[in-house]
């Protein structure tokens, strides 16, 4: 307190004192500078009238830089936005910026003007009617909905043309800023004529001033001292936060970084301070959008008090290119008087925080234990195919398993036995499953199965696939080899399926009848006997229909492009032929509708001799040496021992060169007949006959086997390719292929390509060639084939009709 009080003290004996000198030295200028105060008075009036203009002159210019800079960005926003709504708006904000344009121009043209001043607004007109004839053009461009030209023309021409503009109104600024600089001197030259006139003043206060200068000094080290010490306490606790800290000026040029921002932004302060914020605070959103300044347009703008504005959902991308989610929030800093100085923006990483959030939903959507889904997110799937089924037509299926003597594995063994079982299972079940089936845990040894646009026989048979699954299984468990069995309830989910509950309540009560007739079975809800007798029927009719199209024109074929979307030497085009049937009607029936009964009843070779039979003939009708067609052969004509020499025979009889032809077998076909395969893929490619492996990489287990068959090209499963963009597992899948397909010379053909995000990834990982409706959608085949170009540029989307399908491959 003492201290406190002699400190207060002294600072009131100091203003005292200073007070008494500063009053003498002001009583001795007054009396004796007064005529020279008159004549500096004089000077001041005439300067203020000076600036007074060029502060208006300057606001005018300013305005007109600000109306063309936006009428640029208006247009700008109106060739890229669809909104009819946001273009009305922008189309008014256009013409208002041209009105006030006009009016600062005709402003500043009223007033006084030199020479040099009058030349540059008249350039400025000249510049500006140039400029709106482009920006018209380009509003035409917009309005007419050509919004590519319209870009072209406003970065190459209108943006340009306003340039010049801007760049004169910035030779008129910086005219004014040089008749701003000659006032000042006239200013600094009155000054001088002021100060020589006072002389004697400061030889009568020298002594006195010196001395009060000395005190002044000694006082203000002691406050910068004081400032210092603040200063440093500042500075440590801002390194001590965890908080990423930046401060800006009222310009957004960076005045000071803190540890943690520099380390989160990769900008070292040294090299951060004096560029622009947005510069080093680079944000954007969660597709990589710039967001722009977090300070705004206007400091002014900005609410006192502490930091507000924290944003979510926003991303730094970091000096070295690293994305990280963060929070910020910005708060202006003002002097005493209220005026802003500068702002002060507050950022953390929260990508913690993002990583906790989704470990959350992920845990309240599946099973801790196994990763499948739980019953939570099971019922919800649920409910939604339930409403797609009642809006659409569809037919799902629903499946309820239950393990057999699952519980006495638990009770024996443990009940870490029973979960590591559980694990072992579920990964099994999970490697026979679609990828859009939904394999889910309802409870201890429970599991529910959904599958999406399945018909009840398809159900059937993946619910006995999976109950043989578990059946083949042989878990060991220490030095105990145990076994367990599973009874599966089948139900079809359709139009005029009940509620959920109802629907999982049949399910559970198949699948308990399941367990009463035996266990490790599936029972259907449905009566067997009706079923079995409309799938028979059904399939005789697909039969007989099949049998009539053979005999006659009820097939038709079309051709798909498979185009080479690398630059290698000896890649060209060639085309898959594709099977249709033609309805009564006229109409088309694709090849999914009538196969499988084809392949129940062992059909199948009968009509993959007629596609070769009309493969051959087209290539004779047309005779065209540079057309190549791949044919498929289904896994039953691979067990038909006369299948070789029927292809030899009808090659020889149609004059083909049978370089035109590629054979293509699926992977699965391929393993199941391996034998027949290899004997007839060494027979054809002797002959000249190209090959192809359909549907790779969707068992994974034919890599071994590449050596020996000898194909010409891969062609990748489009299951992988469709959503290899979203799935590292499906990438990785796609992208390993095809770097076994490049080390063995093996071409690689990516199907399902669909969109143009697709084509450049499969490029840059260096696929060979692409096929989907992304390339090219399926044609007749009943003239002369287009020629096919290589896929090197841009791919085109396909429309949403072909995307709304499953890709075609060939036969289905």
């Amino acid at each position: 307190m003492g201290r406190q009080k002699d400190n207060d003290m002294a600072i009131q004996d100091s203003r005292h004192l200073i007070a008494v000198g500063f009053g003498l030295v002001l009583a001795l200028t007054v009396a004796l500078g007064s005529i020279g105060l008159s004549r500096m008075q004089a000077i001041y009036e005439r300067m203020d009238v000076v600036v007074n203009e060029h502060n208006v002159k300057i606001a005018l210019v300013t305005g007109m830089q600000n109306a063309a800079r936006e009428r640029s960005i208006i247009l700008h926003h109106l060739a890229i936005t669809a909104d009819p709504f946001d273009r009305e708006a922008g189309l008014q904000r256009f013409g208002q910026m041209a009105s006030d344009f006009m009016v600062a121009r005709d402003a500043l043209r009223e007033l006084t003007l030199s020479e040099a001043e009058a030349a540059l607004l008249e350039e400025t007109r000249r510049l500006v009617m140039r400029g709106t004839r482009i920006q018209e053009e380009v509003l035409e461009l917009v309005l007419a909905g050509r919004e590519e030209p319209a870009r072209e023309r406003l970065i190459h021409a209108a943006i340009p043309a306003q340039n010049d503009v801007l760049a004169v109104l910035h030779e008129l600024l910086a005219y004014q800023s040089q008749s701003a600089a000659a006032a000042v001197g006239e200013a600094e030259e009155a000054y001088r004529y002021a100060r020589a006139f006072m002389q004697v003043v400061g030889l009568a206060v020298l002594v006195l001033g010196v001395l009060i200068g000395y005190y002044v000094m000694r006082r203000t080290a002691d406050v910068e001292a004081e400032l210092a010490r603040e200063k440093e306490r500042a500075e440590v606790t801002l390194h001590a936060i965890g908080d990423g800290v930046i401060t800006a000026d009222t310009w957004g040029r960076i005045e000071y970084l803190n540890p943690m921002a520099q380390a989160l932004t990769g900008w070292s302060a040294t090299f951060a301070r004096g560029r622009a914020l947005e510069e080093v605070f680079r944000i954007e959103d969660e597709r990589g959008r710039p967001l722009g300044s977090p300070l705004g347009s206007h400091l002014e703008s900005m609410p006192d008090g502490p930091v507000v504005g924290l944003t979510e959902h926003a991303w730094l991308r970091a000096r070295d290119g690293r994305r990280l989610p963060i929070e910020q929030g910005t708060a202006p800093l003002r002097d005493p008087r209220g005026r802003p100085i500068g702002a002060l923006l507050v950022f953390r990483d929260v990508s913690k925080t993002e990583e906790l959030a989704r470990q959350l939903t992920w845990a309240a959507t599946h099973d801790a234990l196994t990763g499948l889904a739980n019953r939570r997110q099971f019922d919800a799937r649920l409910r939604e195919l339930l409403a797609q089924a009642r809006q659409e037509g569809e037919q799902h299926a629903v499946l309820y398993f239950d393990l057999d003597r699952f519980k006495l594995i638990n009770d024996s063994c443990g009940h870490a036995a029973g979960d590591e079982l559980l694990r072992a299972l579920t990964k099994r079940l999970q490697e026979s499953l679609r990828a859009d089936d939904m394999l889910a845990r309802l409870g201890g040894d429970e599991f529910g199965l959904l599958l999406e646009h399945c018909p009840l026989a398809r159900a059937k048979e993946i619910a006995e696939t999976c109950r043989q699954v578990i059946a083949d299984y042989r878990f060991v468990w220490r030095d105990k080899v145990l076994e367990v069995g599973v009874s599966i309830g089948v139900v079809p989910l359709l139009p005029d399926s009940e509620s959920p509950a109802a629907i999982m309540s049949a399910a559970d009560a198949a699948c308990y009848l399941a367990k009463d007739l035996g266990r490790n079975r599936v029972y259907v809800t449905s009566d067997e006997n009706d079923v079995a007798l409309v799938r028979r029927r059904g399939e005789m009719r697909w039969v007989e229909r099949i049998g009539h199209a053979l005999r006659g024109d009820g097939f038709c074929l079309y051709y798909q492009a498979i185009a080479p979307i690398a630059e290698r030497a000896g890649q060209r085009c060639h085309y898959e032929v594709l099977l249709r049937m033609r309805d009564g009607d006229g109409s088309l029936i694709p090849p999914l509708a009538f196969l499988p009964a084809a392949e129940r009843y062992n059909l199948m070779p009968a009509v993959d001799r007629w596609v070769i039979r009309a493969t051959l003939a087209h290539l004779r009708a047309h005779r065209d040496p540079g057309l190549h067609l791949a044919i498929n052969l289904s896994g039953q004509s691979l067990t038909d021992d006369r299948l070789l020499t029927f292809i030899y025979d009808e090659i020889e009889a149609a004059g083909v060169a049978p370089e035109q032809l590629c054979f293509e077998i699926t992977e699965t076909a391929a393993i199941a007949n391996f034998e027949r395969a290899l004997e007839l893929i060494r027979g054809l490619r002797a002959r000249g006959c190209r090959f192809a492996l359909d549907d790779f990489g969707s068992g994974m287990s034919s890599f071994g086997y590449l050596r020996e068959l000898e194909v010409d090209y891969l062609k990748i499963d489009g299951s992988f390719v469709r959503d290899m963009l979203t799935d590292p597992v499906d990438h990785a899948i796609v992208e390993g292929i095809i770097r076994i397909g490049r080390i063995m010379n093996i071409g690689t053909i990516a199907e399902y390509v669909e969109d143009e995000r697709v084509l450049l990834r499969l490029r840059e990982l260096g696929a060979d060639f692409a096929q989907g409706y992304g390339i090219h959608r399926p044609q007749r085949l009943d003239g002369p084939i287009d020629a096919c170009f290589p896929v090197l540029g841009p791919a085109l989307p396909a429309d949403e009709t072909a995307l709304a399908k499953l890709n075609d491959n060939a036969n289905g």
